[in-house]
């Protein structure tokens, strides 16, 4: 186990009132646009951030949270921007133990805090009137007498790469290069007699080169003008080549080539540049973390999946999460790609929100545990089409593909286009709906189950137990604990009490089974076995749907809801939508439906 950034708190800093939130070893952060993605990502930076001048470390009054009553009150209390790093699990490493000991928290060592304050000065009087009334400090272990020095933030460091749009000029640019600290270091081993001798080479081609007598008449002409124009003191003697010939110099004309050294990088298409840039930067941080100039890098990167294909953005951020964490080292993405969350371990996610006056909210999955067999269906779920879930403004958690068909259609009966609404319905292949209401808790994300009631002829419905194993589920990730004793007890007993209290926790109940309500619903049948007749189905199940039509009284409620599950769940919706125009859905349909629309 590795050094791992396990808790960031962050208050008054832009979008964010107050946040506290659990990180895993990789994150990835989700949430709409201007909910605060890239303010998350700059308020680690104050911290950790060796390249942040203090000059941008001392912020401006707009950057503390809107709802502060700062803005707002004519007696406002003093602002204070704080934002607390908590790190654990380096006590295996000896380098890391020296660096952060003096940062360990009194209350916990296994804990060591890295913290940045935003505060009014000590000597001003009176409320803060300007950014001048303002400073700043950065310190560790919850005592600011402890100030974080520079080596700390060399050792235990943050690097931004911010979308990755500019590949070309990061990669052109000496200075900024990542390929820049590798060739000096490859070129530190090699003997300078063998660089004489390289230049020597180089030399001669430069003279070969412009011995050519446009390209000699051009040098001459040049230097010509740029003398006359400057004067002779201020002559640079420039002359034309491909290189410089200093020995000691060569090797920053070293370059990133494709098709075996045809084409420079800069004819690469932006996809190509991106992958070769964030390839430089891992080896960078890993000949970093060799030569023992760190101890632990977190690689922040803004939103990866610019100008990357939906295929590779899945194979490379895959492959990384899937090797990274052995390393010292630690991803944090921000991302609005379905591809990159479909690939992402659950325990990484987190989803921020904007809750209006209470600023923007984090939800981490990082402290969820599940069964094995619930992860593996929940991440079997959550492939490249399904992960807009995880991007919902809410979910309706069904049992089948019939009651994914279904629902959209009853949902626009009602005035609901669930799309525009950004609303998912989540089919769950069966009734294990616990890690799937886990999850939506855990997120804040509001939900709905529609489930059957399941009566049993030998005893109490099985949807009677699946309901208050879910309450308990739902309890429990909330932070609430189970039922008090006797509530558990009217729970078990009392019918009435159990569907009042699940319609509390989102889960909707029929009265029997969804294929027995959609044989109760008269008005329905019709539409739906003309669409079915529309589908061109095999002999056997058009005659079939052909002696419903005729005789509605001998339909078979099961065979009438998997063939609605053959049909391709938009296009059966679509074609329903325009048959029923005024169908009223089943009432525990419906109140599941207005939940999430008007909680979404």
């Amino acid at each position: 186990m590795h050094m791992l950034l396990s808790r960031v708190q962050i208050k008054n800093f832009r979008n964010f009132a107050y946040v506290d939130v659990s990180l895993s070893p990789n994150v990835i952060i989700i949430g709409e646009n201007r909910v605060g993605k890239s303010n998350f990502i700059y308020a680690l930076r104050l911290v950790l951030d060796s390249s942040l001048p203090d000059s941008a470390r001392q912020l401006k009054i707009s950057d503390i949270w809107d709802g502060h009553s700062f803005h707002n009150s004519s007696d406002p209390e003093d602002p204070e921007i704080e934002i607390h790093l908590d790190f654990t699990d380096f006590d295996d490493d000896d380098n890391l133990i020296a660096l952060l000991t003096d940062y360990r928290l009194a209350e916990d060592h296994n804990i060591a805090r890295l913290s940045y304050v935003f505060r009014k000065k000590e000597e001003v009087e009176g409320h803060p009137a300007s950014e001048a009334d303002f400073e700043f400090k950065v310190f560790g272990g919850g005592d600011e007498t402890r100030s974080i020095n520079s080596q700390v933030r060399r050792r235990v460091c943050l690097d931004v790469l911010h979308a990755l749009r500019d590949a070309e000029n990061d990669l052109g640019t000496w200075r900024n290069s990542p390929l820049r600290p590798l060739l000096e270091d490859s070129i530190s081993q090699i003997p300078k007699e063998d660089l004489h001798y390289v230049a020597r080479l180089i030399n001669d081609a430069n003279i070969q080169l412009t011995a050519f007598e446009s390209i000699k008449k051009l040098e001459d002409n040049l230097r010509q003008q740029m003398t006359e124009l400057g004067g002779e003191t201020q002559d640079i003697k420039s002359k034309l080549g491909f290189t410089s010939t200093d020995p000691l110099r060569l090797f920053r004309a070293i370059r990133v080539f494709i098709d075996d050294g045809k084409r420079g990088i800069n004819e690469a298409s932006l996809g190509s540049a991106n992958i070769a840039l964030l390839t430089l930067k891992l080896a960078e941080f890993g000949w970093r973390q060799e030569k023992n100039e760190r101890n632990f890098t977190l690689v922040a990167v803004e939103e990866p999946e610019a100008h990357l294909h939906p295929h590779l953005q899945r194979k490379i951020f895959g492959n990384l999460f899937e090797k990274n964490g052995e390393n010292g080292r630690s991803f944090i993405l921000t991302t609005h790609s379905p591809n990159i969350a479909s690939i992402t371990p659950l325990k990484a996610v987190i989803l921020l929100k904007d809750e209006g006056e209470n600023g923007t909210k984090a939800y981490s999955l990082a402290k969820l545990s599940f069964r094995i067999e619930d992860l593996e269906d929940l991440h079997r779920y959550l492939n490249t089409t399904r992960a807009e879930l995880l991007f919902s403004r809410g979910v309706i958690f069904v049992e089948g593909d019939a009651e994914e068909a279904l629902v959209p259609v009853f949902a626009r009966n009602l005035g609901y286009d669930l799309d525009s609404l950004c609303i998912t319905v989540c089919n769950v292949g069966g009734t294990n709906f616990k890690p799937y209401a886990r999850l939506a808790t855990a997120l804040n994300l509001p939900f709905a189950i529609i489930t059957d009631w399941d009566p049993r002829e030998d005893g109490k419905a099985y949807g009677w137990a699946r309901s208050i194993q879910l309450i308990f589920a739902i309890r429990i990730v909330q932070g609430r604990g189970l039922p008090k004793k006797d509530n558990i007890i009217k729970l078990r007993e009392d019918e009435r009490y159990l569907r009042a209290i699940a319609k509390q926790y989102g889960i909707f109940l029929n009265d029997d089974t969804l294929e027995t309500e959609i044989a109760n619903t008269r008005s329905l049948i019709d539409p739906l076995l003309k669409v079915l007749a529309e589908q061109n189905f095999g002999q056997k199940l058009t005659e079939r749907l052909n002696e419903w039509s005729e005789d509605n009284s001998i339909i078979d409620s099961a065979q009438l809801m998997l063939m609605i599950g053959y049909v391709k769940k938009g296009r059966f919706a679509d074609l329903l939508a325009k048959e029923v125009t005024e169908l009223t859905p089943p009432e525990y349909i419906k109140l599941a439906i207005e939940r999430v629309v008007n909680n979404g």
